[in-house]
């Protein structure tokens, strides 16, 4: 079984997306594989997201698993800030600069620090650009 998604065009031209339980079974005559669908579950842009994570939440319960809901874990993050800021200062947005630094240890297990530092002297701009342009700023 899987959660399948079926696109339909309407008159408008916009596209409207639908989820359903499916299973895959073979057809009696050909015995070509089918789609047999189990359950529909509706619209997409109408559809009760929780209900879909309680579902699998409970299947996850069967299988002994745990399923985590990444929205419930960013909620929080909004509504409690993780650090107590005067009230006249506001955080706006946070960057993420693990990957930067994954990227800048690699280059540099590789070789590739020294060749790009010599380019970035070379056209004037320093090691501080560089890491912007390689985080996709091109500044």
């Amino acid at each position: 079984m899987y959660l399948r998604t079926t696109k339909r065009k309407n008159k408008d031209g916009s596209v409207v997306t639908y989820y359903q339980l499916a299973q895959n079974v073979r057809h009696p005559q050909t015995n070509q594989p089918t789609a047999r669908v189990i359950h529909n579950f509706g619209r997409a842009d109408q559809l009760d997201r929780q209900q879909l994570v309680r579902l699998c939440q409970s299947i996850a319960r069967v299988c002994e698993l745990k399923v985590t809901d990444p929205l419930l874990l960013l909620e929080p993050a909004l509504d409690t800030p993780l650090v107590d800021l005067p009230e006249s200062l506001r955080l706006v947005r946070s960057l993420e600069f693990f990957p930067m630094l994954v990227i800048e240890a690699l280059w540099e297990r590789l070789g590739m620090g020294k060749a790009l530092r010599e380019v970035a002297a070379q056209s004037g701009s320093g090691a501080c650009s560089l890491r912007a342009r390689v985080a996709g700023n091109d500044s």
